[in-house]
Order: C-alpha cells, then structure tokens, then sequence
C-alpha cells in the first residue's frame, strides 16, 4: 500500500487528473489518499448497503460519496458527503422490450418467466436447490406454467441440463449468460445472490428470491437483500436455510399471488435509479470544474 501511494503521487504529480474516483477496491486506496495529499478532488462509489472496508476508510479523503443504496450513508463518516445516486448499470438495461427478450431466449412471450442466475462462475447451492425446487412444482402441477432461463456456472451445467431433460416445460440451461439485459427483459421473476448487480433487477421493476452470498465481504450481500426485503421488493433466503421446499414455497408465493407479485414489482421499481451513471458523471464534471 505505501508504495502503491507513492507510484499514484508520481503518476498523478505528472498528470494532474481533475478530479479521481475510487470505486471501492483496495487496489483503490493509494490512488485516493494520493490525490487527497495533491489537493485533487476525490470521489466514491458505495455500491452496496454496507460499503466495502475501503469505501469505509477512504470516506474521510472524500469530497463526495454516490451511494447505491439510501442505507449505506448509516455506515460512513462523514453522512454529510453521501448523495443517494443508485448504482451505475448497463444503458441497455430496461429499454428491451419482453418480446425481444424472448425472441432471444427462444421461450413464450406470454409465460411466466423465471430468470436464475448464481453469478458468472454459478452457485452450487442454488442449483442444487433450484433442481429439487422444480421436481415440487412439477408434483404440484406448477411448473407447467413457467419457463426457466437457468445460469449455472461451467462446473454444473451438464449435471442440470441432464436433470432438467425429465420435465415438459422449457427450461434454458447455460453456463454463463452474456445478455443479462435480454434475460431480464423476458423475466418475472429473479433468482439471484445479491451483490450490488441486483441494481439491475431493480431498474426492470422485478421482484426477486435473494440468497446472499455467506462469504461477501463484511457480509454486504446481505444487507443488501434485507435492503429490498424490508421494502418489499424481494424475498430473502439465507444460504444455510435454502432448499428446494423453501425455494419452491417462495416461488409459489410470489409467481401465483398477482396482488402480491404486483405490490413487489411496485417496491422494486421505487428503488430503481437508471439515471445513476448520468448524475454521477454531473456530479464529477462540476467537482472538476468542467
């Protein structure tokens, strides 16, 4: 770390950036407090409702800190310099249509759509989970009525395209999904960790089921979940409790009961701010005088 603030104060000496923007890594703390020594303004992203150590630690070098969520200003000092902007996201997310997303997918336009996503490597306890969870709709006679896009990682994607061959309704099993924003587009229902990637769910104004992740960083993932949970924009399942019967109660729960699902996706939407990247980047033009 000391040298790393000693190369940022050579670099930034014979550049002299305008303003910088720490995004929460520790890679980002010698850039910061080096351009704190220099007088150059510093900005912060806090991504997630417990912001990460660094965050923590850099708010005291900060001329401004965006926050992802409205909580995250209980957990840094000073409050006074946190503005509630949401968190930055793809621009392409929310401005598909259904149908294209669909189309892409190759699934019904007009069906329930579940979108299950573990992360880019997958989540061995929620496809684990998500495999028993379909074998009870299946016994109920619900998951005729659904359809799945299902992202399990490369480590388990033979096993559940093996597993899912026994059920009649489509089920789209991939090891990685490289249009988040198409998937959205034809989902319901999220099923998800809860990193701050979930910003995106909440700009297509999509309930979720959340397992957050037990080994996040100062456990941030769940707070994140308790976030939405306590709005009423998601469900949240801690990852010791999940199971296929949890699992497949909250599904029911959510996917069949409209007034339920409508109120969710009402909760998630007021959350929503897709114009975050936009008034961040304001926010530093006039920061650097610009």
């Amino acid at each position: 770390m000391a040298a790393g603030v000693w190369q940022s104060l050579f670099y930034m000496a014979r550049n002299r950036p305008d303003v910088v923007l720490g995004t929460g890594g520790y890679v980002s703390a010698p850039p910061v407090v080096a351009a704190w020594m220099l007088r150059i303004p510093v900005s912060l992203l806090a991504l997630d409702v417990m912001p990460s150590q660094a965050v923590r630690f850099l708010a005291r070098f900060a001329d401004q800190i965006y926050g992802g969520f409205p909580e995250c200003a209980r957990h840094l000092i000073p409050k006074s310099q946190v503005i509630f902007t949401g968190n930055p996201i793809r621009p392409e997310i929310g401005r598909i249509t259904r149908g294209q997303g669909a189309v892409r997918f190759g699934l019904e336009e007009n069906k329930k759509t579940i979108l299950i996503s573990g992360g880019s490597q997958g989540a061995h306890s929620i496809n684990i989970s998500v495999l028993d969870s379909l074998k009870i709709l299946d016994q109920v006679g619900r998951l005729k009525e659904i359809q799945i896009i299902f992202q399990t990682g490369k480590k388990d994607h033979g096993q559940a395209t093996e597993a899912v061959k026994r059920f009649a309704t489509k089920i789209k099993v991939l090891p990685y999904i490289d249009e988040m924003p198409y998937a959205l587009a034809a989902a319901d229902l999220v099923i998800s960790r809860s990193g701050a990637g979930i910003s995106e769910t909440l700009a297509c104004g999509l309930p979720s089921i959340l397992i957050p992740y037990p080994y996040a960083a100062s456990n941030h993932q769940e707070y994140n979940a308790k976030s939405l949970e306590k709005v009423g924009a998601a469900e949240m399942i801690l990852d010791k409790d999940m199971n296929g019967q949890v699992l497949a109660e909250k599904i029911t729960k959510i996917l069949f009961d409209q007034d339920r699902y409508h109120q969710m996706a009402i909760a998630s939407k007021s959350l929503a701010r897709p114009e975050a990247a936009g008034k961040i980047a304001e926010n530093l033009l006039r920061i650097a005088g610009k």
